[in-house]
């Protein structure tokens, strides 16, 4: 016998919790890959292995566990109701079926665009006539991208569409923060802070940031900007700490360039504006305009603040996931992935050619940078907090009394 142990070459492998195979399974169906990145995907986080040539293994393992498909999509009352349900929180109309296919994907609400149009055409047809394609071409020449892999350059920069200028409602101010990977088209932070021109308040930013992900990328890429000066010296810190070996000539610890030029942050902010954008002002502009709001009165801006910003970061949150879990469009020149979908390319770059460029950082480091900013520039709720800790307690007892 050839093989007389008769494993075929699996081993003895172990099978996942339920839990967790299910949760996986979900996870890439609502990223819709294709059968052969699931089976990759399932062995490399799961060490699940199942026979690339026989997709029926794979087939019997989400009819196990009721996984939803677009072939398989729920009655059509149930897909009306649910796509209008979607739809009518758009209320300019600026979103076309992919991006609420996407979303419904997300609560495992599997309904194919076709299904999708048709509804909309039904019962929102005006909004086909909105979204029609303008002509406006980019004065700013495009040229090749080129990265290693996740985290070997991340973008940053801030979003004054939703600033004190554009809302014109005294001293409310919106504006909004991100991190996105070149590699993966993957946003890695989406966020509200209350001022995104200060170097303290990035900075801690910038740190929450690198707590949560554990790692900096070999290069940060911002904008000329006031505000990056305590993320400039994080990251150089951090890096010369935990990278030493990587030559900062050949790999830039911080690229510092024109706004214009930084075409990973500025191309998204487009797609923020109209996808979200509009809908945010919207609702933002309704307590101005039914005189619910006053900006004379002191306690309407805090409150303002603890009502609403939880709200529209659910919302950022939303758009983040959508963004993340959507196919990227095919770009045959690119030399990076295309027609990916960048949540999955960040967690899997073995299946795109790419290299995980993280470089980790231990809790501890991160504590001392954040002594050493309390020291220097005052605390991280001096910066990042919309309202005082008074406030937000007195606001929860009325909140609790009036029901």
């Amino acid at each position: 016998m050839p093989n007389p142990s008769g494993r075929n070459g699996y081993g003895n492998q172990q099978c996942p919790l339920a839990a967790e195979l299910k949760a996986a399974l979900l996870r890439y169906a609502a990223q819709r890959l294709p059968a052969e990145l699931r089976i990759a995907n399932l062995k490399s986080d799961l060490n699940y292995s199942i026979r690339q040539a026989v997709l029926g293994e794979l087939k019997e393992l989400q009819k196990k566990f009721q996984i939803p498909s677009a072939r398989k999509p729920p009655p059509l009352k149930v897909s009306r109701q649910a796509v209008i349900d979607k739809v009518q929180q758009d209320s300019l109309q600026g979103n076309g079926p992919n991006y609420f296919k996407t979303l419904l994907q997300q609560e495992g609400i599997m309904i194919p665009r076709d299904t999708i149009r048709k509804i909309m055409h039904e019962h929102f047809p005006l909004g086909f006539d909105n979204r029609f394609p303008g002509k406006k071409k980019s004065t700013i020449p495009r040229t090749a991208l080129n990265s290693n892999g996740p985290y070997h350059e991340v973008s940053s920069d801030g979003h004054e569409k939703l600033g004190k200028q554009a809302l014109d409602m005294g001293d409310i101010g919106l504006p909004i923060y991100r991190y996105k990977d070149k590699w993966s088209d993957d946003v890695l932070l989406l966020q509200f802070v209350p001022n995104s021109r200060t170097s303290a308040a990035i900075g801690h930013l910038y740190l929450d940031f690198i707590e949560t992900t554990g790692a900096i990328p070999i290069q940060m890429t911002t904008d000329k900007g006031s505000e990056i000066g305590w993320q400039y010296a994080i990251q150089d810190t951090l890096r010369d700490a935990f990278a030493p070996d990587i030559d900062p000539i050949v790999y830039l610890i911080c690229r510092i360039i024109k706004s214009v030029h930084n075409t990973i942050i500025e191309g998204f902010w487009r797609w923020l504006k109209e996808k979200m954008g509009p809908n945010l002002k919207a609702v933002i502009l309704v307590g101005k305009d039914q005189r619910i709001f006053s900006a004379n009165v002191d306690f309407h801006l805090p409150l303002f603040y603890w009502i609403f910003v939880p709200l529209l970061q659910a919302k950022l949150d939303e758009f983040r996931l959508w963004w993340n879990q959507h196919r990227v469009r095919m770009q045959k020149d690119k030399n990076m992935p295309s027609a990916h979908v960048p949540q999955d390319v960040l967690d899997h770059p073995h299946n795109y050619g790419g290299m995980d460029c993280r470089i980790p950082v231990p809790q501890e480091a991160i504590n001392d940078i954040w002594k050493m900013m309390d020291e220097d520039v005052g605390p991280r709720e001096n910066h990042l907090s919309w309202f005082t800790v008074d406030f937000d307690e007195l606001a929860h007892d009325i909140h609790q009394q009036i029901g």
